[in-house]
């Protein structure tokens, strides 16, 4: 496949991965902000995100020829790997279970109001299989479908932000509830960097490192912001807070239920896949395909068992753990370039996390991982000058 074509998949593949109903979900949640300081937000949060996050993560493992998570081993070592491999995959296990259950509640309200029926459990059974049969697909086949499956729901969700602002705006407060400014920017951020430890799956193997690397950001930077959009209009213009009944009422029928169950499986796929990934690097197997299935089918059952009513929690909790990871990583590789031991960056890591929930309690502007990223990578390096005087002492006096 020529560049060309290999930067255009890459852009669709990251486009897709961004449309899908839990970005138009968060999106909705930025409402109490108003049209106008949502969509600042929304693009202070995915610039943090996407560019100051994501693409130094694709370009590292995209030079290196590493996942995003095997790129952690020259700051934390085998072991850190393996810790992070762990967490990565229970969150990526999280996210597959998120998305198939807001596919199978989304779909569950448009099947009422079509056929006058409903189960969440056949739902949700559709939605696994299908993710199933992407994951069993050829590569190249798949990057085909995939490509044109991506256009087509695009289109469709033009086709909803066209019924959306063809709706007569709807009086009354715009929503309940209250959300800073800096709490929808980090929100905004969150959402970017659950895809920041999977990134470099998806780039490693190519011989043009910032172009693969900028291509995947700005596909996923476009895609998730115009999601964010929709979800924000969604009750700024019509004041319905549920975005399965916008779809429900909207008059698109199937077609609205084709958008829920494909824009899903392009998102989720690349979730099992990765998680699968890690799996295969912590239990040495290469079986990643049927590793990936065997994710999506634990995914299914947690979607049916367990509430996901601390949606938000688990979106702040991938910051917590991801942002000074990454913080370490990037100082390391772009400004010391030599690593401190170990054991020093792992104890900085846990500091990070606790740092993290302490400094939401600060409710910056920009959000409380622009602040930490700052932070860590200040540290990391007054740490490295430090360590190497001491170094150097040391060699001295032997």
């Amino acid at each position: 496949m020529k560049d060309g074509k290999i930067l255009r998949s890459q852009f669709l593949l990251w486009v897709g991965a961004a449309i899908s109903i839990a970005e138009m979900v968060t999106g909705t949640l930025l409402a109490p902000l108003g049209l106008g300081k949502g969509i600042l937000a929304i693009v202070l949060g995915h610039v943090i995100g996407c560019l100051l996050f994501l693409l130094p993560a694709g370009y590292i493992g995209a030079k290196k020829h590493q996942t995003a998570i095997q790129s952690t081993q020259a700051t934390f070592g085998q072991r850190g790997v393996f810790v992070f491999s762990v967490l990565n995959a229970l969150q990526l296990l999280g996210w597959t279970a998120v998305m198939i259950v807001n596919a199978a509640q989304a779909m569950n309200g448009v099947m009422q109001h079509i056929f006058n029926f409903k189960s969440v459990l056949i739902m949700s059974l559709i939605v696994a299989a299908l993710i199933i049969l992407w994951l069993l697909m050829d590569s190249q086949l798949l990057f085909r479908i995939n490509n044109f499956v991506v256009v087509l729901l695009f289109l469709g969700s033009l086709l909803i932000l066209f019924i959306i602002l063809r709706t007569p705006a709807a009086s009354g407060p715009v929503a309940v509830g209250t959300m800073s400014f800096g709490a929808a920017v980090e929100l905004n951020v969150t959402m970017a960097l659950s895809w920041l430890p999977l990134i470099g799956d998806y780039t490693r193997q190519t011989k043009r490192p910032l172009a693969m690397a900028l291509t995947s950001s700005l596909g996923y930077l476009f895609g998730s912001s115009f999601m964010f959009l929709i979800g924000l209009l969604t009750v700024t213009q019509t004041r319905i807070t549920d975005i399965t009944t916008l779809l429900a009422t909207s008059g698109l029928g199937l077609v609205a239920l084709l958008i829920i169950v494909f824009s899903t499986v392009t998102t989720t796929f690349m979730d099992a896949y990765s998680a699968a990934t890690n799996i295969g690097q912590i239990i040495h197997s290469k079986k990643t395909n049927l590793l990936a299935i065997g994710v999506t089918a634990l995914g299914l059952i947690i979607a049916l068992v367990v509430s996901l009513a601390s949606y938000q929690n688990f979106l702040y909790f991938i910051g917590s753990v991801f942002t000074p990871l990454y913080a370490i990583v990037f100082t390391t590789y772009f400004i010391t370039k030599k690593s401190l031991p170990k054991l020093f960056n792992s104890v900085l890591w846990l500091l990070g996390v606790w740092g993290y929930y302490q400094l939401q309690k600060l409710d910056m502007v920009l959000g409380t991982t622009l602040l930490l990223l700052v932070c860590m990578g200040v540290a990391v390096i007054i740490c490295s000058k430090v360590y190497q005087l001491w170094a150097s002492k040391q060699t001295i006096h032997n």
